[in-house]
């Protein structure tokens, strides 16, 4: 038999009498309130391994006004007072990782490591080229280091001039590196 001075209807709560101890009420409109951060945390530690999830939810609060239990918002409550949900910057990423992906982009940065490694990044600026299509790579290159004013009425494959620079150049996820740093 439930110890309590206050016997609820158990319809009220979705669970029996005995549930009621557990429970913090709003003697004001008789709401249930839930439970969150250290107050949750200490309230489940209360119970022994034979209480089940949907006593601990219900004990700390989480009912939807049918009356059943809500796990989603239970569970939700528990990530966040245990901490997992805080953001936490990467323990891996150095300063200048971050650096790199700030003034260049994740993509870049990441198609850089991917192809190389991690370790090489200290090379990552020698050998950033440009973030456009090969041809329009090769075309301003050309254009840049033999200073050709190509007028347009001048067809040059630029594709077949990119796969002519393919052993010093290399594109990786719409990204040109030099290979040669």
């Amino acid at each position: 038999m439930c110890q309590s001075e206050k016997w609820p209807n158990p319809l009220d709560f979705g669970a029996d009498p005995c549930h009621y101890t557990y429970m913090i009420k709003n003697e004001t409109d008789m709401t249930t309130t839930a439970l969150t951060g250290d107050v949750l945390l200490a309230k489940i530690a209360e119970f022994d391994s034979t209480v089940t999830v949907t006593e601990k939810a219900t004990a700390a609060g989480y009912q939807k006004d049918n009356g059943k239990v809500d796990y989603v918002a239970f569970y939700t409550a528990l990530i966040e007072a245990k901490g997992f949900n805080e953001p936490t910057e990467d323990p891996e990423m150095d300063e200048n990782e971050a650096e790199l992906r700030e003034r260049y982009g994740d993509g870049a940065v990441d198609a850089f490591i991917e192809y190389w490694s991690i370790e090489d990044l200290e090379y990552f600026e020698e050998a950033y080229q440009s973030a456009e299509r090969p041809e329009d790579f090769v075309r301003e290159l050309v254009e840049d280091c033999f200073g050709l004013d190509i007028p347009p009425f001048v067809s040059i494959d630029w594709r077949e001039t990119w796969e002519n620079l393919r052993y010093d150049y290399i594109e990786l996820s719409g990204y040109i590196f030099l290979q040669n740093w």
